[in-house]
């Protein structure tokens, strides 16, 4: 994001009196001379990711010109966030996303036959015309699995849950809470099209109705522990996401506790059947996403081998076994919080070397898995940028090579590889720091080595934005005869998480940053969010969880 400076790591009471704080522990020595009640330091992992709203909208304003900091751009064809936010059992009002800022229908031409069905099929192929002749959530469902459901992905590269939902919706009742989920989404997905915001009604109605009817079902032994409810609720998390507003994200906690306690209850069972297997695996990621954002430990899940599911990960694709290795990030993020906010004592030490060895053991995991992908997972230099022109944040590439992938669906995996390998060496330099505060002897050179690895991943991630903003660099998307715009919308989402964290590492150049920065931007104005859309979207897609709608 946009550069706000160096981040204090003083006491709160010395930044409020606007005075050098000489951050002793556990009260600084400031506040001891003038006896004032010290209220502590702030969390190091906030330092890295701190609160960037303010600056965000000065940017934006400055660059539209606008006094209200909203996006000026001409939108594009529709394409919905990668992330979840969920409500279970209960509606809440809300305001949706300002309509004006969202992405346009593609053009609309006469159909070529007047007949009800003909001129249905003929929708198929060419969007929803202004004016819906059917049922609302009859052409909005049909408009949504066409474009965002049924894409074919490849079976290694699939962690997510829409792959489930047509065969379960096709067997689901139609007054099942399935499929009202699945009609509020799509309502939802269209109503946030300009000139459509009728449907937004129609959306909040049919969500009502789901919500109620998971209620019932939930009071069902049998019926509360089916794979439909499970994916009812995943849904709602995507209803959650495109209503998006800034107080959703703890109710999306509680509904992942909700998911994953309806997927401990479904217990053993649920791994005989391969489409349960698949349901608990897409919880599974989510459970991750949440504990770590919540820095909160994963709960264990009953039976013999965990949240693994199996006695082995032999069965488990490419993408999930990413998850795996993650698994243990909310652990390591819990303990290394109470560690960094603690004071230096001996006793502490050998936690803060078990801490940094434990994430460097998952470092070295990530790695292996990463060298490990077949030939078509990994990416291909294209180009070679020498230099970059005076204003760095309005060029479209950044210094060095530039790469492509076979599609933006691996694209995203690997770049949330290497979202996770940040992460982790922001522990281990968290838990230097730590030691060397106290006068501690830490690992020689891991500093070092850790600011490498931060740069190598943000350099990679620099390289690949210019593949996933171009339609013409995108191969699989001209095969499936993807829209170009919807291709760039995907890309540009699927972008942001990862462009958050780089723009945020402090030891990457500030050049770079600005530049990170100024495609995070370009993103939120091509697309049609605002600033503060774009770092609600940010925040939400924390690690692991990858872009499930495709």
């Amino acid at each position: 994001m946009v550069y706000t400076g160096k981040p204090s790591r003083g006491c709160q009471m010395c930044k409020t009196r606007r005075i050098k704080c000489d951050e002793k522990r556990p009260i600084c020595g400031q506040c001891q001379k003038s006896g004032r009640d010290c209220p502590g330091y702030p969390d190091e992992f906030d330092l890295v990711f701190r609160d960037e709203n303010k600056a965000l909208e000065r940017k934006a304003r400055k660059a539209s010109g606008s006094k209200d900091g909203s996006s000026q751009a001409s939108p594009a064809s529709l394409s919905p966030t990668s992330t979840f936010d969920i409500a279970v059992g209960r509606s809440r009002s809300r305001t949706p996303i300002d309509l004006g800022q969202q992405l346009v229908f593609p053009p609309y031409h006469t159909p070529p036959q007047h007949d009800l069905f003909q001129a249905f099929l003929w929708n198929l192929q060419s969007g929803i015309p202004p004016t819906i002749t059917m049922a609302p959530e009859y052409e909005a469902t049909s408009f949504f699995m066409k474009n965002f459901v049924s894409l074919p992905l490849q079976s290694e590269a699939m962690r997510g849950f829409l792959e489930l939902l047509v065969p379960l919706y096709n067997h689901a009742r139609p007054s099942s809470a399935l499929h009202l989920a699945t009609n509020a989404v799509a309502l939802a997905a269209c109503g946030n099209y300009p000139g459509r915001q009728e449907l937004l009604r129609e959306a909040a109605t049919t969500y009502g109705k789901a919500l109620k009817r998971l209620n019932d079902d939930l009071k069902d032994p049998a019926v509360s522990k089916s794979d439909e409810t499970v994916l009812a609720i995943l849904l709602f998390s995507l209803y959650e996401t495109i209503m998006t507003t800034n107080d959703t994200i703890t109710a999306w906690g509680n509904h992942i506790d909700g998911a994953v306690a309806l997927t401990k209850l479904r217990g053993n069972e649920q791994f005989k059947n391969p489409v349960s297997h698949d349901v608990f695996r897409a919880v599974r990621t989510m459970m991750i996403t949440s504990c770590v954002q919540r820095s909160k430990p994963v709960e264990p899940f009953p039976g013999k081998h965990g949240w693994i599911g199996s006695e082995s990960s032999d069965d488990e694709n490419i993408a999930n076994r990413l998850t795996l290795i993650c698994i243990d990030l909310p652990n390591i993020r819990a303990r290394a919080i109470a560690l960094t906010t603690s004071p230096f004592t001996e006793t502490l030490v050998a936690e803060a070397r078990a801490i940094l060895e434990f994430a460097q053991l998952v470092d070295a995991n990530l790695q292996e898995w990463y060298h490990t992908l077949p030939k078509d997972w990994q990416y291909k230099t294209v180009a070679v940028v020498s230099e970059l022109p005076e204003n760095v944040a309005e060029s479209e590439h950044w210094i060095g090579s530039q790469h492509v992938y076979e599609d933006v669906h691996l694209a995203s995996i690997i770049n949330d590889y290497r979202v996770c390998r940040i992460f982790c060496q922001h522990v281990v330099i968290a838990c230097i720091n730590w030691l060397e505060a106290g006068g501690s002897y830490a690992i020689p050179g891991a500093t070092d080595s850790a600011m490498y690895v931060i740069q190598a991943m943000a350099d990679e991630i620099s390289a690949c934005v210019p593949f996933h903003l171009s339609y013409d660099m995108q191969p699989r998307a001209k095969e499936l005869g993807q829209d170009s715009d919807a291709a760039e919308a995907f890309g540009g989402y699927s972008l942001v998480w990862p462009l958050y964290v780089a723009a945020n590492a402090e030891s990457v150049p500030q050049r770079q940053r600005d530049w990170l920065s100024g495609r995070l931007f370009i993103i939120g104005a091509k697309f049609g969010l605002s600033s503060a859309q774009v770092l609600v979207l940010a925040r939400r897609h924390i690690l692991t969880c990858g872009p499930m709608f495709p």
